[in-house]
């Protein structure tokens, strides 16, 4: 369970690493934007790091299938998320474990969220692949970069 007692962690553990130059960053799944009385463990962990110590990945697809709203949750701590994970999900209330599309070809906005997040203090976007329901791993690769490089922002 996550709570005020892991982000004091979260900042020992980031204290620890800014000593060899290296900064500790979470990176987040669907279960810290679930209810937890009254609260959500992510928003516990943001409001009780220390933004000098500890950075967050946003990875938007957990986000997006917790049913939360990245573009809001974004724009709720803006400078705090410095790297994310991108990947698409197909429509739906599935497995989210089973939803992972090429990016573009699924429900999440990716131009305006790319856009909305680099102004918001966004600085590296990794493309993730899980799921390969038509093709190679190579050819997702080269969707994706061409979904990407199409996009403007």
């Amino acid at each position: 369970m996550i709570t005020g007692k892991k982000a004091e962690e979260f900042n020992q553990i980031g204290e620890k690493l800014k000593s060899f130059g290296v900064k500790f960053a979470y990176h987040n799944h669907d279960y810290t934007f679930v209810d937890l009385e009254g609260s959500l463990p992510q928003d516990i962990l943001m409001d009780h790091t220390d933004p000098a110590l500890v950075d967050f990945e946003m990875d938007i697809y957990w986000v997006h299938v917790a049913n939360a709203q990245p573009a809001e949750y974004l724009a709720k701590y803006p400078g705090r998320f410095k790297l994310c994970h991108l990947k698409d999900a197909e429509p739906g209330t599935g497995d989210p474990h089973q939803r992972g599309v090429l990016l573009g070809s699924g429900e999440i906005p990716y131009a305006e969220l790319i856009k909305q997040s680099k102004e918001l203090g966004m600085e590296h976007f990794i493309v993730e692949q899980e799921r390969f329901p038509s093709g190679t791993p190579m050819d997702a690769a080269k969707a994706n970069a061409s979904y990407l490089s199409a996009l403007e922002f």
